[in-house]
């Protein structure tokens, strides 16, 4: 019983050890999405068939589900959907085809 105790108490006198460790290692981790973010790219979509207030959900939904696709923002009233992606993972033609397959046709807005 003294040996279990004894490891019960040594185990929790390296937390505060395990736990600063750990803090590098999610700060150098951290540090990482700054030089990702710059990766980053921004496009708009034009969407189509958006005719009740559900409709935003699953067009996000989809887009989402694309590999490489960090956030999308859908404005209901302008029927617009603005992406945030990784174009080494995705591209803007695969972001429209997934809206398209579940009944809302996208198509990338050139400014």
């Amino acid at each position: 019983m003294k040996k279990y105790i004894f490891g019960v108490i040594a185990t929790l006198a390296l937390i505060p050890a395990i736990a600063i460790s750990n803090g590098h290692i999610l700060a150098s981790a951290q540090a990482k999405p700054a030089s990702a973010a710059a990766q980053q790219v921004t496009a708009s979509f034009s969407i189509e068939n958006m005719t009740c207030a559900s409709c935003p959900i699953s067009v996000r939904t989809a887009m989402k589900r694309v590999d490489g696709v960090n956030s999308v923002e859908i404005d209901y009233e302008s029927k617009m959907a603005t992406v945030v992606f990784d174009p080494a993972k995705t591209n803007t033609g695969q972001i429209a085809e997934a809206s398209t397959k579940v009944g809302y046709p996208a198509t990338e807005i050139k400014e």
